[in-house]
């Protein structure tokens, strides 16, 4: 047999061994496992979506920002929250500023440069049952966060998704759909068409990194341990400038009400 006709028959073992027919089986198993722990990740956000809640925390808010020096404040709420059917109720009492004491009651989040609301509900904007029609997802990896394996989901929105929406990549238990972490894609925020144009105007690239961790979990609803922003840019001299960075952790939970039990 000749070189040019051993080539061409390996050629044509190669196409059998990678046609479609044959490959199809494999690729089954993944679309499987992702379709399965979308099921679960919805079934978990209904139960969110639905809960009963009343408990307490505190909020540790450690902002430092660049604008004209570098200055850092650290603020401690006692953070209060109750549902009851469609009712929220949200209440910050001001502990201290910077380890002086303080009893301001009833206040709003006093940060210069982010805001956040409603960190709890994060996963259901990007896996309640309505929101997976507009998301197309994959499955990019696996890793154990604080000894749980999770599936690392990446979502993207759908051409025609209505709105401005964040999105990103969640990380999932594939036993109970539960959600450890979401690190939000940067372009996806409200805040970064100013990044970017304060970008411009300085010659830099944005670098903004946002993302959420749910390391407390009550009768299978996980609960808010971190949510961190930082708004940095890598100048023309490939050095890195951070102008924010915003780091909110929760302890001391207490909870008084987690009903998740949902009535049709």
């Amino acid at each position: 047999m000749s070189g040019l006709v051993r080539i061409c028959a390996s050629l044509i073992v190669a196409a059998v061994c990678l046609s479609p027919a044959l490959l199809g089986p494999q690729e089954k198993p993944a679309e499987a496992r992702l379709a399965a722990v979308l099921k679960k990740a919805a079934e978990y956000c209904r139960r969110l979506d639905k809960a009963a809640l009343d408990f307490a925390c505190f909020e540790e808010v450690k902002e430092t920002t660049h604008f004209y020096t570098a200055s850092t404040d650290i603020y401690l709420y006692d953070y209060q929250f109750v549902r009851k059917g469609e009712g929220v109720k949200e209440r910050r009492n001001l502990v201290s500023i910077n380890g002086k004491r303080s009893s301001v009651r009833d206040t709003p989040l006093n940060t210069a440069s982010f805001q956040y609301e409603n960190v709890l509900f994060g996963p259901i904007g990007l896996l309640s049952e309505s929101w997976q029609a507009y998301h197309d997802y994959r499955i990019v990896g696996e890793e154990t966060i604080r000894g749980a394996a999770a599936l690392i989901v990446e979502a993207t929105p759908k051409p025609d998704l209505p709105v401005t929406h964040p999105y990103g990549r969640i990380w999932i238990k594939p036993d109970d759909g539960s959600v450890l972490k979401i690190a939000w894609e940067p372009r996806s925020l409200g805040n970064y068409k100013m990044a970017e144009e304060w970008g411009l105007a300085n010659e830099a690239e944005p670098r903004i990194t946002a993302f959420s961790e749910y390391g407390f979990e009550k009768k299978g609803i996980r609960f808010p341990s971190l949510n961190y922003t930082e708004e940095a840019y890598i100048r023309k001299d490939k050095r890195k400038y951070t102008s924010a960075e915003i780091s909110t952790t929760y302890r001391g939970y207490k909870f008084f009400t987690v009903e998740t039990e949902v009535k049709y």
